[in-house]
């Protein structure tokens, strides 16, 4: 799998989005590297008491997009 554009590490997780938006985990390897071999769709690793976590980390993913796409393509006006 390639390397996504956009990605956070937390707690020996990593929080990327696909191609089309869509945030999936991959495990953090004890050197730091990311492990984007083994990735998973989070659906198949929630459990019940990490759910509001794994939703806030994706939110924060969300907007570090969105604010990189902002700073790179759109003009600001005055």
């Amino acid at each position: 799998m390639p390397i996504p554009d956009f990605y956070l590490v937390a707690d020996g997780n990593a929080y990327a989005l696909d191609d089309n938006g869509i945030a999936f985990g991959a495990p953090v390897n004890k050197d730091n590297s990311v492990d984007w071999e083994h990735s998973y769709d989070f659906s198949d690793h929630l459990e019940e008491d990490e759910l509001e976590y794994i939703a806030h980390m994706c939110q924060n993913l969300k907007q570090a997009q969105a604010l990189t796409h902002e700073f790179h393509h759109e003009v600001f006006v005055k």
